[in-house]
């Protein structure tokens, strides 16, 4: 009964906070303080504390007149009675080109028994096989390092993350990791072309190819077949294991990292 009173609790909690969040038009011709016409933005307030650091994103937007308009679509795996149909939240994203998304929790199981997880439904659906995370120093904080200005670029529509896995016998488990040529080299370019664009000096492919020799190498191997194109950015190669280590000893080496899918999730 208590764990019946605290679910029906989170729940109840979730509605409100979903339906205190703005509502707008999705069709708005008036300009606002920045001139020129509105754009519709797709807004997924997410899980946990989501909703409220949404309702206060909307509320920076409202003051500052920013000419944008939200289309809300709670999205939750974790409470899937109030959740929207995936399959229109991708249709507003595709139609929208642009959305502010919330973290989604994912539960321990799913309650349709099935392994792919929303976040993961996202990224296949849309193609979003790049999550690039940008880590700088604050100015004026006094840390440990300083100065810091690294790039983390992962792939993350393959690898660890395939929602591939399977029990062959009772008490063993399967779980296949995959790594592809097409992806990898994918991934790879956008790192480079990143590094490019963005005038930095360094990519570094992140691996385990030590072990993982054909899965990583194949990863590897395309980064190396890509750097070959731009003879301006340095390149090297680092394994995990030791790229953690450094990142704590001597972060400030890093300028941009390209990684594989659970490689990127840890760093």
């Amino acid at each position: 009964m208590a764990m019946l009173a605290r679910t029906f609790g989170r729940t109840l909690m979730q509605a409100t906070a979903v339906r205190s969040i703005h509502t707008t038009s999705a069709v708005n011709q008036d300009s606002g303080a920045l001139g020129g016409s509105r754009v519709t933005c797709t807004l997924i307030p997410g899980d946990g504390v989501g909703p409220e650091l949404v309702y206060a994103l909307q509320e920076v937007f409202k003051a500052t007149n920013a000419p944008v308009d939200f289309q809300n679509y709670f999205l939750s795996e974790v409470n899937p009675i109030l959740s929207a149909k995936l399959e229109d939240v991708v249709a507003s994203i595709q139609k929208n080109k642009v959305c502010i998304k919330g973290i989604l929790a994912t539960p321990d199981y799913s309650v349709a028994g099935e392994l792919e997880t929303l976040n993961m439904k996202l990224r296949r659906q849309l193609d979003l096989y790049a999550n690039v995370v940008h880590v700088r120093s604050l100015p004026n904080v006094k840390t440990r390092h300083q100065s810091i200005d690294t790039v983390i670029i992962r792939e993350q529509t393959e690898g660890e993350y395939s929602a591939l896995e399977h029990e062959s016998v009772p008490g063993i488990v399967e779980c296949l990791k995959i790594i592809t040529s097409k992806k990898s080299i994918h991934i790879a370019k956008f790192a480079f072309y990143y590094a490019t664009k963005n005038n930095r000096k360094k990519v570094t492919a992140v691996h385990k190819a030590n072990i993982m020799k054909l899965g990583d190498g194949l990863f590897l191997k395309s980064c190396e077949q890509m750097a070959k194109l731009y003879p301006r950015i340095q390149f090297e190669k680092m394994i995990v294991d030791n790229t953690t280590m450094q990142m704590v000893q001597r972060p400030n080496q890093f300028d941009v990292m390209v990684t594989p899918n659970l490689y990127g999730n840890i760093l």
